[in-house]
């Protein structure tokens, strides 16, 4: 379930796995996870019972975020027990349950909890609330950015043999990481045509990162 890892002054690894239900950390990580989100449940059901209106509790973005942290870890119980009875199982069907063990990224949204008590994270976030519009103009002209370059680049370098563009959905990548100015170097054109417009690409995407 846990990795583990210790670096050791001397530059020396241990890695442990903590996957083993026999093992000392296992049990140190389980129930420290356990105590945690018994003492948020307790928290959310008490807030619950005590709210004014309960049709205003439902409608608070941190009430959803408070359950979305607890979520997790009842979901890995109950997934867990289905996949050790699917042990048992001749048919072995325990891979239908795998699916729902992505369900426990979700305890990443733990971290969120941090807004509520930060004056500085509440700030962002209300800045970004209140500039949804301005955002979503961005985020639309960047798409619009990242298709049109993405197509032009493909056709521009499809017809080299050792081209890395095979699709438009590659030449899409090399403009995100382009239009960025990342630029991982993992995917480059190899044509004449396809280095300037690459040329073209980090020049305007300079001048859009600036202006905004």
């Amino acid at each position: 379930m846990f990795n583990h890892t210790v670096h050791c002054g001397n530059g020396t690894l241990f890695q442990r796995r903590i996957a083993d239900k026999t093992s000392t950390w296992y049990y140190v990580f389980f129930w420290g996870d356990a105590g945690c989100v018994m003492f948020f449940s307790a928290d959310f059901l008490i807030r619950l019972v005590v709210w004014p209106g309960k049709l205003g509790f439902v409608k608070s973005v941190l009430n959803w975020l408070d359950f979305l942290a607890i979520l997790p870890f009842f979901i890995m119980i109950i997934t867990e027990y289905m996949i050790a009875g699917a042990d048992n199982d001749a048919d072995g069907s325990k891979g239908q349950f795998v699916a729902l063990k992505v369900l426990r990224l979700m305890r990443v949204i733990r971290l969120l909890k941090l807004a509520r008590h930060s004056d500085q994270l509440m700030i962002i976030v209300n800045v970004l609330k209140k500039s949804l519009n301005e955002l979503s103009i961005l985020v639309l002209l960047w798409m619009i950015g990242i298709v049109t370059f993405g197509s032009i680049i493909y056709y521009a370098d499809n017809n080299e043999e050792e081209s890395q563009l095979k699709s438009i959905m590659m030449g899409c990548w090399w403009a995100v990481v382009t239009m960025s100015t990342v630029g991982y170097g993992d995917i480059v054109p190899k044509t004449g045509a396809g280095k300037v417009l690459g040329s073209v690409v980090v020049f305007l995407s300079m001048i859009f990162l600036h202006c905004q």
